[in-house]
């Protein structure tokens, strides 16, 4: 063994096996060649959530570096690589410094979150330190995570009737409605089934008071907080 590369037990991680998804095919080759220079390999590249799922599924590489603006729903895939690989270590390499990208990446199974810029062997270094369990996050996006402990997991809405507090899946199922998701949708990507779905939908109109999903959508987009 390499003296200086960390370990896993009695496991080198000098030759972690990575499976990279991202839609921009140069960034992907340099990456690729960036961290097979440090002794990594790429077992596999992707261009869309679809085959990013079916690659992790099938090869259940040691880290998943993907984008989470990926064609097809990157959070979604995110979810189902965590869900069919459990051994994966999904790290989040992406353009967005959207806080609720990085929160929904760390809420839907990632173990990391940076910001593309990262590349050589800091990437090949810090990939490394993610597959040993170590924090894999940008610094410029730690004041997000700060601000979502500190504001809690409810979700706080200033009604006009008065404060209305949602539960992270309450909240969930309202982002769903404003991105336009349908039942079917909703229940994909949340695992749950579409009888499922309407229980959480009609719950939170209930809670808004709102009279269908349409001024549900209306009530979060005026007075939601993210």
């Amino acid at each position: 063994m390499e003296a200086g590369k960390p370990t896993r037990g009695d496991v080198a991680t000098e030759h972690l096996s990575v499976l990279i998804a991202d839609d921009d095919a140069p960034f992907r080759a340099i990456t690729r060649e960036a961290l097979e220079q440090d002794g990594l390999i790429v077992v596999a590249q992707t261009d869309n959530a679809s085959s990013a799922i079916s690659a992790a599924t099938r090869l259940h590489p040691d880290i998943c570096l993907i984008e989470i603006d990926l064609p097809g729903d990157g959070a979604n895939a995110i979810a189902r690589i965590a869900k069919a690989s459990p051994t994966t270590h999904i790290v989040v390499l992406s353009r967005s410094d959207k806080a609720e990208d990085v929160v929904t990446a760390f809420a839907r199974g990632a173990s990391g979150y940076l910001l593309k810029g990262l590349t050589g062997e800091r990437l090949a270094t810090t990939l490394r330190a993610a597959y040993l369990g170590e924090p894999a996050l940008s610094r410029s996006l730690v004041p997000y995570l700060v601000d979502e402990v500190r504001r809690g997991s409810v979700r706080r809405l200033a009604l006009p009737t008065g404060p209305v507090s949602l539960t992270p899946r309450e909240w969930e199922v309202g982002q769903m409605l404003r991105d336009g998701l349908s039942t079917a949708d909703m229940a994909e990507r949340l695992g749950v089934s579409p009888v499922t779905v309407r229980r959480h939908v009609g719950l939170l109109l209930r809670k808004l008071g709102a009279r269908n999903r349409k001024s549900a959508v209306e009530m979060l987009r005026t007075y939601g907080r993210r």
